[in-house]
């Protein structure tokens, strides 16, 4: 029997999410026509992205108790406030500092634009490295989330689509990259499935079916090395656009 206390979970805030991410790499790929260089415009879009949360923070201060509240009352209204505009804060700072160590990590050479795309034959992975990487996904995968009831087809499916984006010089070494992408970036995997994994806060397979594959966590280091390749073999070969479009936003945006 419930005490009573017991409160709704809050919706998740996913309305424009889909959008945001099309847009970000739109402009993306304009300043980059343009003539920007890539680490430039990674700091750019983040410095925008920064900007709006704390405008978002500023508006969120600006709100006064209600009138004839309770002193207690307005007590901790300002306490709701404060901790709200000081997790804006750390997400706006991280925002760029995300962005900054982006800039200063060291990432596999590969050809310019358009070169990359050009260069993604089908195929260049055989059956054994394929299985070696599944195998390596899997075990970060079931360690981050400890979920093993995952469809291994599936994953047998999406994962030759989104190696079409490792270049040959990444293929001998990839296991060890993906292994240390995953040891980097720990923190940030177990949030994102805490959120959108298996059992998480805004869980939703039938929006996205990713977040409850081990592929994902090959296709979260692929959007963080080469996302525009990923996204054109992803277009191209898999009928799931939105999937992609979803997991981009629950990855860059959505695991705070």
């Amino acid at each position: 029997m419930g005490n009573g206390t017991q409160q709704a979970a809050l919706p998740p805030v996913i309305v424009h999410g889909a959008e945001a991410a099309t847009a970000r790499r739109r402009v993306a790929a304009l300043l980059e026509a343009a003539g920007a260089r890539p680490d430039e415009v990674g700091n750019l879009i983040a410095a925008i992205e920064a900007g709006a949360v704390e405008g978002t923070s500023e508006e969120i201060a600006a709100n006064p108790a209600p009138p004839g509240a309770s002193a207690e009352f307005a007590k901790g209204w300002h306490a709701c406030i404060a901790s709200a505009t000081s997790t804006l804060a750390r997400i706006s700072d991280r925002t760029i500092r995300q962005a900054q160590e982006a800039t200063r990590a060291p990432s596999p050479t590969l050809p310019p634009p358009p070169a990359p795309v050009a260069r993604l034959v089908p195929g260049v992975v055989d059956d054994a490295g394929r299985d070696r990487i599944l195998e390596a996904a899997e075990q970060i995968y079931v360690s981050v989330t400890g979920y093993t009831a995952f469809d291994r087809d599936l994953s047998l499916e999406i994962l030759p689509v989104v190696l079409r984006c490792l270049s040959a010089d990444e293929q001998d070494g990839y296991v060890r990259q993906l292994q240390a992408f995953a040891e980097t970036n720990r923190e940030r995997l177990a949030t994102l499935y805490a959120h959108y994994g298996p059992g998480g806060t805004s869980e939703n397979e039938s929006r996205c079916y990713l977040t409850h594959q081990p592929a994902s966590i090959v296709v979260c280091e692929r959007l963080s090395t080469v996302p525009m390749p990923l996204d054109a073999v992803w277009n191209e070969e898999l009928d799931a656009e939105m999937v992609l479009e979803r997991f981009t936003t629950y990855w860059r945006f959505g695991s705070t």
